[in-house]
């Protein structure tokens, strides 16, 4: 990708990104997490998967991604339910970007150096000081289910890094069906009768599900999922600094959360950590050319 179709994938995907907390936010009041999960991802799995294919050896990775998504989500609606902020929840995703991180730098070898470690514990020091905020949205079982999510989402871009699909659309449409019927499984299990969960969703939640199954998980996810497929994911990762802005400014104008001069600077600590951390690569390599032109200016 050059990099005016990486810019407008990155904006695009963001928007989109950001604005999903809303429509998430607005479907968890009513709806069991898990119920919640299951219908979006049904929407997004159907009926693109029955247009769309994948390469029969993408297989393995299309069913890490469906089940690490389906926990991911029942996790991150969980904390909304749990009374978590969408706009708060935003910035705690963030330490996903820290999570893929450094799985790239375990599993695929990506560099590693002083500032990755700054970053990350610069950006911890943020969600730990958000958790410490009082009311205004923010509770601790909330922020830990939420955190919990961003860590299975590691796995599902793990899925997608070692993929390399060159059909991001159709393996998300795929990997949705998977996390579809593992939630079915889990609703079948231990939930009420499905036509008792329909009736409880009134049109404003059928909007939301249906922007998060359609236009997030589908043209959201599959724009991230090529962005992830061509680019490292330690440089990957700054692209997903946008979503809390426009998280934050359609949390507040669509659902009045209210936003406090805390939680502006904890979520930009977090922001400055996850860029330092994104950013490492760069700054350790300006440093070494200091080095070696005050070496040779000697």
């Amino acid at each position: 990708m050059n990099r005016t179709h990486t810019l407008i994938t990155i904006l695009l995907a963001t928007s989109i990104f950001g604005f999903n907390y809303v429509a998430a936010k607005i479907s968890s009041i009513k709806i069991d997490p898990v119920d919640t999960a299951m219908l979006r991802v049904a929407f997004a799995a159907l009926p693109a998967c029955l247009i769309l294919r994948v390469e029969r050896k993408e297989w393995a990775h299309v069913l890490l991604y469906g089940v690490a998504f389906s926990f991911g989500l029942f996790l991150f609606f969980k904390g909304l339910k749990t009374g978590a902020d969408a706009g708060i929840s935003s910035v705690i995703m963030q330490a996903g970007s820290l999570f893929t991180a450094v799985a790239g730098i375990i599993f695929f070898k990506e560099k590693w150096n002083q500032f990755n470690i700054l970053g990350c514990a610069i950006a911890m020091l943020g969600i730990y000081s958000i958790s410490k905020i009082q009311g205004g949205g923010i509770n601790l079982a909330g922020i830990a289910f939420v955190l919990a999510s961003a860590f299975s989402w590691t796995f599902a871009n793990l899925a997608v890094r070692h993929s390399r699909t060159k059909r991001p659309v159709a393996f998300v449409a795929w990997g949705s069906l998977v996390s579809a019927l593992l939630l079915a499984a889990t609703h079948l299990i231990d939930g009420a009768p499905l036509a008792a969960v329909l009736e409880k969703i009134d049109q404003r939640a059928w909007l939301a599900i249906a922007f998060q199954g359609y236009i997030t998980t589908l043209v959201g996810y599959g724009l991230w999922t090529l962005l992830l497929s061509r680019n490292q994911l330690v440089l990957s990762a700054p692209s997903y600094l946008l979503v809390p802005a426009f998280a934050l400014l359609f949390s507040h104008i669509i659902l009045n959360e209210t936003i406090t001069i805390q939680k502006v600077l904890f979520s930009c600590i977090v922001v400055i950590g996850v860029t330092i951390n994104s950013c490492a690569h760069q700054v350790g390599a300006w440093i070494n050319l200091r080095k070696k032109s005050t070496i040779l200016s000697q």
